[in-house]
């Protein structure tokens, strides 16, 4: 649990009821604060925002040498320090204030503002998006090789395939991958809808919309479910290195056996 001890970030700015008007201006400029707590002695009798001071104050006709406590709000809710944060966002949501005054006991100790929590739970949901967006967009898990049964798995041929040797596996089909990485002649590949299903032994292809920009191609070690869905577990042509692939819209699976599509495109040149 968080305790919103955990998010004063600074100590409290306090001011005496005794000081004027002009004075608690002063001293909100001087520190970078929006709100000052007024004390008497060690005991929180109020706080006071700089909207205070212009709505209360100024708008009014009070002078700057007027007392602080005139323009101060007295019922201050406050919360303790050991306080889940949770809480704080309904005491936040019943009182309809945007900042809370944190206590230990009978001592101030800092506030937490409305601002604060929003901070917060930016934080929370950017550690929860950049790694999705991470895996979704680049996807860069690296497990060992996964075990695939009932088809042997050929180290040299498959380092024959990545210096383009025309190595045929026992299925007679051709297993260089090179041919299989081409140049798009489309600037954009007509996007493919719906779910790709694929079985260990078929290609995946990441088509790139980048003229001139070699397509990226690996061969399929392994599909979550015997349906074939992904994710797919891709031994990359280009690195050697196996990655969970979610095939978006610009990918397409080769399945054993298959031609190569051809790649001219209507109206398209190559630059």
């Amino acid at each position: 649990m968080v305790y919103v001890g955990s998010m004063i970030s600074r100590l409290p700015v306090t001011v005496p009821r005794t000081t004027t008007i002009g004075q608690a201006a002063q001293e909100m400029a001087r520190t970078g604060v929006g709100a000052l707590l007024v004390v008497d002695s060690d005991r929180l009798v109020g706080i006071v925002t700089d909207r205070d001071i212009v709505i209360r104050g100024v708008a009014r006709g009070v002078g700057a040498d007027g007392r602080i406590d005139a323009l101060m709000t007295t019922d201050v809710v406050t919360v303790p320090a050991g306080m889940g944060v949770e809480r704080a966002y309904e005491i936040f949501r019943d009182h309809a204030v945007r900042r809370l005054p944190v206590v230990d006991g009978r001592r101030i100790v800092g506030i937490v503002t409305v601002d604060d929590l929003l901070i917060r739970s930016e934080r929370q949901m950017a550690d929860l998006v950049h790694p999705v967006h991470d895996e979704t967009f680049a996807p860069h898990r690296e497990p060992a090789p996964p075990v695939v049964t009932g088809r042997p798995t050929d180290r040299a041929a498959s380092r024959s395939v990545r210096r383009g040797a025309g190595v045929h596996g026992a299925n007679g089909r051709a297993a260089s991958m090179v041919s299989m990485i081409r140049v798009s002649e489309s600037p954009v590949f007509p996007r493919r809808t719906g779910v790709l299903r694929a079985h260990p032994g078929d290609t995946l292809i990441i088509h790139s919309h980048v003229p001139r920009t070699a397509d990226r191609s690996g061969e399929i070690c392994a599909a979550r479910s015997d349906n074939g869905d992904p994710p797919f577990a891709v031994r990359w042509t280009d690195t050697g290195t196996v990655s969970f692939v979610f095939p978006g819209p610009d990918a397409e699976v080769r399945h054993q056996g298959e031609a190569a599509r051809p790649q001219a495109t209507a109206g398209a040149t190559r630059n």
